[in-house]
C-alpha cells in the first residue's frame, strides 16, 4: 500500500492521465452497448418446450405478428371506409420488412351471399374481389365462428389488420442450431469442440438479434408513421408481441437516459445541501458517473446485452459507487475537523487507510450477494449477477484511485466546523437505549406480518400491467383484448389424430367439447380450431351437421385460398396433428397463467379422456410462464445461498461467530419486509423485481460492516458498549444516513417512469435502503448491547 500512496502522491498527474486513458477506452465502447427485450430474453435457456414451440412455428407460421385495430364510429363497410382501409393496407404492404397484410377485404366469405356446399369450390367471395354483398358481409363478420370477436368485434365497429413481418431463414437456422446445442449442453452431451461451436454460434446469434431488433424497431416506427396519417377516419392502435418487446426496449432506454440524469441531478442537490461545498458534490458524482459509464462500455466491448432483468444496473452502479465515495468524504471531513493541523497528504492517506478495509469487505459481501444469482439457472439473472459483481469491483477500485488523485491535485479544502452527530442518528441511538425491548417486540410483529405476505407471493403477472393506463401501448392492448378476442396466443397440439378426424365422429365430438370449454373460460377470448370449420360447414348445410363421408367430399371442394384460413392452420394430415389456437385476455385481472395451463390440461385428460402424452400445450404464454415459475424457484434458492455465503464472509471479516450471527439477523429483514409488502399488496414477482432481494441484502450488509468496523474502533477507547454505540451513531452513522437518504431519494425518481416494473424497482429499492439503514442503526446495536459479544 505504501508504494501505491507514494506513486499517487508523487506522480499524481501521471496517475490521472493513466486513469483517464483506461476509463476513456471503455467509455468509448458505449456505442456498442445494447438492450435486449426479445422473446429470447423472456424464455428459459434449455427449456424443452422451446424446441417444440419452434417446430410448431416452423410448421404453421409464427405468432409474432402485429395487430392494427381499426375502429370506426359509424359503418365499417361503407364505400368511403372500405377505400380508406384499402389505402391503409396498401401503404402498410409497401413497407420493406412487411411480408403480408390481411384485413376484412381479403378473407373468404361464406354467407355473403350464402354458398351451398356444392358451390364451395367455384365461388371465391371477398370484399376485395367486389363480389360480396356488404349488408350480408356485415352480418357474417359479427356472427361467423371464424371472424366474430376475432377479425371484427361483436358490434361491428372494430376490425383487426394482421401485419406479418418478414423472417430471415438464415437467422432462424442459426437460432435453431444454438437452441439445439444449448439443450444438449443442459444434458451434458456436448464435446469440447461442440462447446466451442456453440459459443461461436451464440456470438453470431447476438449479432443477428441486434440487426433484427433494429429492423423491427424501424418497421414499427414506419407503421406508426403511416397510422398517424389515417387517424382522420378511424381510431388506430398497434398491438402484438413484436410491438411489446420494441416498446419495452424504448421505455428502458428512456429510463436509462432520462432517469439516470434525474437521479444524478437530485443526488447533486442533496450532496450540496449536506456538504455545502462544490468539491464534495462534483467529485463523488463524477466518480460515480465514470464508474457506471465504464461498466456500460465493458458490456459493449464484450457484446454483453442488457435485458429487462438487468436494465437498472446503471442506476445501481451509480448509487453503489456514490456510497463508497460519500464514506470517503465523510471520513476525510471528520479527520480534518479532529486534526486540523495534519499534513494534507497524511489526511488523505489516513482517510484511505481507515476506510479501505470496511469498503473492501462491503464490496466482497455485495459481490457475494449478487454472486448468489449465479445459481438461479436463468441466464438473464446469471448475467445480472455477473454484471453487478464486476461493476461493484470497478466502483471500489475507481473510488480508491480517483479520490486521492483528485484530492492531491486540488488545494487543501477548508472544512468548516460541523456537528459530528446528527439529531436523527442521536435519536435512533437514544431509542435503542430507552426502548430496545419494545423494538424487539415490534420486529417480531413485523416479521409475522411479512411472513404472511411472503406466503401470498406469486409470479403471476400480465404484460398489460407493465404499462400505465394512459400510454398508447396499454390502450391498444386493452382495445384488442376486449374487442378482438384477446392478445397473447396459447396453442394446443393433438398428435396422431389428424388423419382420423374426418371419419371418427367421437373424435369430432371430443374436439368440439374442448373447443366449447375453452371458449367459455373467463381468461380466454377467441378460440380457433378445426371445429371452427365444422361450424362454418354446418351453417352452409342449413344447420345440419355433416357426416364423415360427406365431410371428406366437402373437404376437397374448399378453395385453396380459403384453406389457408380455415383448414391448414388447424389440421395437418401429413403430421397427423390437430391444432387449437386460443387467445388469452391480458385484461382479465384474475389471469393466472400457470393455473390456466393446469386447468386446461386437467380438463382434457380427466373430463375428455385424452392421455397426457397425446397433446401438448405450447406458445409464448407457456414459455413465459416457465420462466416465471423458474424465477420463483430461483428466488428461494438464491436467498438461501446469499445468506449462507454472507455469513461465511462475516466470519472471515469479523473473526467472531457471535458478531457474525448478530450482523446477519438484521440484514435478513429488508428482503423479508420487501417480499412481505409485495405479497400483501398482491404485487407479483417479475423479471425486474425478482432481483430486489439480492439488492436489499447487498445494501444491508454494507451498512452492517461499516457500523461494526467503526464500533470496534470506538470500543477500544473505553470498553463501554453504550457509549460506543452513541459514538458510532455520531460518526459512521452519519455517513450511513447521508448515503441512504441520497440513494433513496434518487431511486424514488423512477416513480415517474411509464414502465411499471421500473416504478416498482425504484420504490422497493428505496424501501430496501431505508429498512437496511434502520435495521443497522437500531436492531444491530440492540443485539450488541444485549449479547455484549467480544469486540
Amino acid at each position: 500500500m505504501q508504494y501505491f500512496y507514494d506513486f499517487v502522491f508523487k506522480k499524481s498527474r501521471i496517475s490521472l492521465i493513466l486513469l483517464v486513458l483506461v476509463a476513456g477506452f471503455f467509455i468509448v465502447q458505449i456505442s456498442n452497448f445494447q438492450l435486449d427485450a426479445s422473446s429470447d430474453s423472456l424464455v428459459l435457456e434449455g427449456d424443452r418446450n422451446l424446441r417444440y414451440y419452434q417446430s410448431i412455428k416452423k410448421k404453421y407460421g409464427s405468432d409474432d405478428f402485429l395487430i392494427v385495430s381499426y375502429q370506426v364510429k359509424d359503418d365499417l363497410l361503407n364505400s368511403a371506409q372500405i377505400q380508406h382501409l384499402d389505402n391503409l393496407k396498401k401503404d402498410l404492404q409497401a413497407i420493406a420488412q412487411v411480408k403480408s397484410v390481411t384485413s376484412i377485404l381479403d378473407v373468404p366469405l361464406f354467407r355473403s351471399p350464402p354458398i351451398s356446399l356444392a358451390d364451395l369450390a367455384s365461388k371465391n367471395i371477398t370484399i376485395g374481389n367486389g363480389n360480396a354483398d356488404l349488408m350480408l358481409a356485415n352480418d357474417e363478420f359479427k356472427s361467423s365462428p371464424l371472424y366474430s370477436n376475432n377479425l371484427v368485434s361483436s358490434d361491428g365497429k372494430t376490425s383487426a389488420i394482421l401485419v406479418t413481418l418478414k423472417d430471415n431463414p438464415v437467422f432462424d437456422k442459426r437460432r435453431k442450431q444454438r437452441d439445439d446445442l444449448r439443450l444438449q449442453r443442459v444434458n451434458n452431451e456436448l464435446s469440447k469442440d461442440e462447446l466451442r461451436r456453440l459459443k461461436s454460434i451464440e456470438k453470431q446469434v447476438l449479432k443477428d438479434t441486434t440487426l433484427q431488433t433494429g429492423l423491427q424497431a424501424k418497421t414499427i416506427a414506419e407503421i406508426r408513421t403511416i397510422l398517424e396519417k389515417y387517424r382522420d377516419k378511424a381510431g388506430l392502435f398497434l398491438g402484438g408481441v413484436p410491438m411489446i418487446t420494441t416498446d419495452i426496449i424504448s421505455y428502458i432506454n428512456n429510463d436509462l437516459i432520462v432517469f439516470s440524469l434525474a437521479v444524478i441531478g437530485l443526488m447533486m442537490l442533496i450532496l450540496a445541501l449536506i456538504f455545502k461545498g462544490i468539491r464534495w458534490v462534483l467529485m463523488p458524482i463524477g466518480i460515480s458517473i465514470t464508474g457506471a459509464l465504464m461498466m456500460s462500455g465493458i458490456l459493449g466491448f464484450l457484446g454483453w446485452k442488457v435485458t429487462v432483468i438487468s436494465s437498472n444496473f446503471f442506476s445501481l452502479l451509480l448509487v453503489m459507487t456514490l456510497s463508497v465515495t460519500v464514506h470517503l468524504v465523510v471520513c476525510y471531513r471528520e479527520l480534518a475537523q479532529l486534526n486540523p493541523n495534519l499534513e494534507y497528504r497524511d489526511l488523505i492517506k489516513n482517510t484511505l487507510q481507515r476506510m479501505f478495509k470496511p469498503c473492501l469487505f462491503t464490496t466482497l459481501t455485495t459481490i457475494a450477494a449478487f454472486g448468489s444469482l449465479l445459481i438461479s439457472g436463468i441466464k438473464p439473472v446469471i448475467d445480472f449477477g455477473w454484471m453487478m459483481s464486476i461493476g461493484v469491483s470497478i466502483s471500489l477500485v475507481l473510488s480508491f484511485l480517483a479520490f486521492p488523485i483528485i484530492m492531491i491535485l486540488l488545494p487543501k479544502a477548508k472544512v468548516r466546523k460541523f456537528k459530528t452527530e446528527l439529531n436523527t442518528t442521536y435519536r435512533l441511538a437514544n431509542f435503542v437505549e430507552r426502548f430496545g425491548n419494545h423494538l424487539l417486540v415490534m420486529v417480531v410483529v413485523l416479521i409475522g406480518i411479512a411472513g404472511f405476505g411472503v406466503s401470498k407471493l406469486s409470479v403471476e403477472n400480465r404484460f398489460i400491467d407493465y404499462f400505465k393506463e394512459n400510454t398508447e401501448i396499454n390502450q391498444g392492448l386493452t382495445l384488442i383484448d376486449e374487442e378482438l378476442g384477446g392478445t397473447i396466443p396459447l396453442e394446443i397440439i393433438f398428435d396422431d389424430l389428424g388423419q382420423y378426424y374426418w371419419f371418427d365422429e367421437d373424435l369430432r365430438a371430443d374436439i368440439h367439447k374442448i373447443h366449447t370449454y375453452l371458449e367459455n373460460l373467463d381468461e380466454t377470448g377467441k378460440v380457433l380450431s378445426i371445429d371452427t370449420l365444422m361450424q362454418i360447414l354446418t351453417q352452409a348445410n342449413d344447420g345440419s351437421v355433416l357426416s364423415g363421408f360427406f365431410l371428406n367430399v366437402v373437404k376437397g371442394q374448399i378453395p385453396e385460398k380459403a384453406k389457408k384460413y380455415v383448414l391448414n392452420p388447424y389440421l395437418s394430415e401429413d403430421s397427423g396433428q390437430l391444432r387449437m389456437v386460443i387467445r388469452v385476455r391480458e385484461t382479465n385481472k384474475d389471469l393466472k397463467r400457470n393455473a390456466l395451463i393446469q386447468k386446461i390440461q386437467t380438463h382434457i385428460t380427466k373430463n375428455i379422456g385424452f392421455g397426457a402424452d397425446n397433446f401438448h400445450i405450447t406458445g409464448m404464454l407457456v414459455l413465459y410462464n416457465n420462466m416465471l415459475q423458474s424465477l420463483f424457484d430461483s428466488q428461494i434458492k438464491t436467498i438461501a445461498a446469499v445468506f449462507l455465503v454472507i455469513f461465511i464472509m462475516f466470519l472471515f471479516v469479523f473473526r467472531s461467530i457471535s458478531l457474525s450471527i448478530l450482523a446477519i439477523i438484521p440484514n435478513m429483514l429488508p428482503s423479508l419486509f420487501i417480499l412481505g409488502i409485495m405479497g400483501i399488496l398482491n404485487i407479483s414477482l417479475d423479471l425486474m423485481t425478482i432481483t430486489i432481494s439480492a439488492i436489499a441484502i447487498g445494501i444491508g450488509v454494507d451498512d452492517a460492516i461499516h457500523y461494526i468496523h467503526r464500533f470496534r474502533a470506538e470500543f477500544q477507547k473505553d470498553g463501554d458498549y453504550l457509549a460506543t454505540m452513541y459514538r458510532s451513531h455520531a460518526s459512521i452513522g452519519l455517513a450511513m444516513f447521508y448515503t441512504s437518504i441520497t440513494i433513496t431519494l434518487g431511486f424514488l425518481i423512477l416513480i415517474l417512469s411509464n414502465f411499471i416494473p421500473s416504478i416498482y424497482f425504484g420504490i422497493f429499492t428505496a424501501i430496501a435502503m431505508l429498512s437496511a439503514l434502520l435495521a443497522n442503526l437500531t436492531l444491530l446495536p440492540k443485539f450488541i448491547l444485549m449479547v455484549k459479544p467480544k469486540i
